[in-house]
């Protein structure tokens, strides 16, 4: 595995990511988020991820691709789809990545819900509906985390 991949995998990195999504399993690897995502995340554990990062469920339903109404039916204890369980895991490292760059979770959420100039005066938020936009994201957090402001 390459050293860029194994970087961004490392184990206190694994560590807040579990504390996002309240999970006591080990997750050493990409190989152990391959398998998270397809066993799914539970609907408690998203819904715990929500609460922390102050996301309303037609938030969630946007980011994640899955009906509001979809998400309100399932079961604490149902495990999300594949597709769905690997945005969250997304959702879950970029929150961390946030905290982990501005040294606080609320000074995050807040640059998360303003317009930004980097960003073609769009909110960091608007733009977790793609893959994409959590691309850029993520590489806005490595140029505020190296001092690179754009």
């Amino acid at each position: 595995m390459s050293t860029a991949i194994q970087h961004s995998f490392s184990d206190d990195k694994n560590e807040g990511i579990l504390r996002y999504l309240n999970l006591d399993i080990p997750l050493h690897n990409i190989y152990d988020f391959i398998e998270l995502s397809r066993n799914g995340i539970n609907k408690k554990n998203l819904l715990f991820l929500a609460k922390k990062i102050d996301f309303e469920l037609k938030e969630l339903s946007n980011v994640l691709h899955i009906s509001e109404r979809t998400l309100q039916r399932y079961a604490p204890s149902k495990a999300l789809s594949s597709e769905v369980s690997q945005r969250v895991i997304q959702l879950a490292r970029l929150y961390c990545k946030g905290e982990d760059v501005f040294g606080d979770l609320e000074q995050f959420k807040k640059w998360m819900a303003y317009p930004s100039m980097a960003l073609g005066m769009k909110k960091p938020k608007d733009l977790l509906d793609t893959t994409f936009g959590f691309q850029l994201l993520n590489e806005e957090l490595i140029k505020i985390e190296y001092g690179v402001f754009s």
